[in-house]
C-alpha cells in the first residue's frame, strides 16, 4: 500500500514538474514572425490614374454610416467592400447618382474579376453594382485592386492591363 502511494505520488510529483519546466520554455520562446504574410510584401495599389471598374455596395453620407454598414455585410472569409471616398474616383458620382460622400466599394481592372466579384456579393445576398463606365482613380484609399486574376493566369493581377490605362 505504501509503495502504491509513492509510485502514484512520484508520477505526479514528475507530471507536474514536467508541466512546469513545459511551460517556462514557453514563456521564453521567441516569438516567431512578426505578423507579416509569408512571401514578398507589396505596397497597396490604388491604381492611381488608371480606369478602373467599380463594384459597389452602397453610397452613404459619412463615413461612419458607411463603415456600419460594411461591418452588416457578409463575404465569408473574404474582405468584400472598401469604404472609400466617392471623390477618389473621377466620374464615380455622376454614375452613382446617389448624394454621398463615402461609398462601399470594389476597384477592378478587368470586367472578368468584377463580374465574379459582383457574382460572390451576390451569392451572400449583397448588394453589387457594377458601375456602367470606367472611372479615373485618383489616388487615395486603397480599394481591392489586386484581387483579381492575372487575364494570363499566372497569378493575382497586380499592374494595369491595357484596358485600365488612359
Amino acid at each position: 500500500m505504501k509503495r502504491r502511494q509513492a509510485i502514484v505520488a512520484g508520477v505526479v510529483v514528475g507530471v507536474l514538474a514536467s508541466a512546469g519546466v513545459m511551460a517556462a520554455a514557453a514563456g521564453r520562446a521567441p516569438v516567431r514572425g512578426n505578423g507579416r504574410p509569408i512571401g514578398p510584401a507589396l505596397a497597396p495599389d490604388s491604381g492611381a490614374g488608371e480606369l478602373l471598374i467599380a463594384v459597389v455596395g452602397g453610397v452613404f453620407p459619412s463615413r461612419t454610416e458607411a463603415e456600419a454598414a460594411n461591418g452588416t455585410l457578409v463575404f465569408g472569409d473574404l474582405q468584400g467592400y472598401y469604404v472609400v471616398p466617392v471623390a477618389q474616383f473621377q466620374g464615380f458620382r455622376q454614375q452613382v447618382g446617389e448624394p454621398g460622400d463615402f461609398a462601399l466599394v470594389s476597384a477592378f481592372r478587368t470586367e472578368e474579376g468584377a463580374r465574379a466579384f459582383a457574382d460572390l456579393a451576390a451569392s451572400f445576398g449583397n448588394a453589387a453594382t457594377i458601375l456602367p463606365e470606367r472611372v479615373r482613380s485618383l489616388g487615395g484609399l486603397y480599394a481591392g485592386l489586386g484581387q483579381e486574376a492575372d487575364p494570363d493566369g499566372t497569378g493575382p493581377l497586380l499592374g494595369p492591363v491595357a484596358e485600365s490605362l488612359p
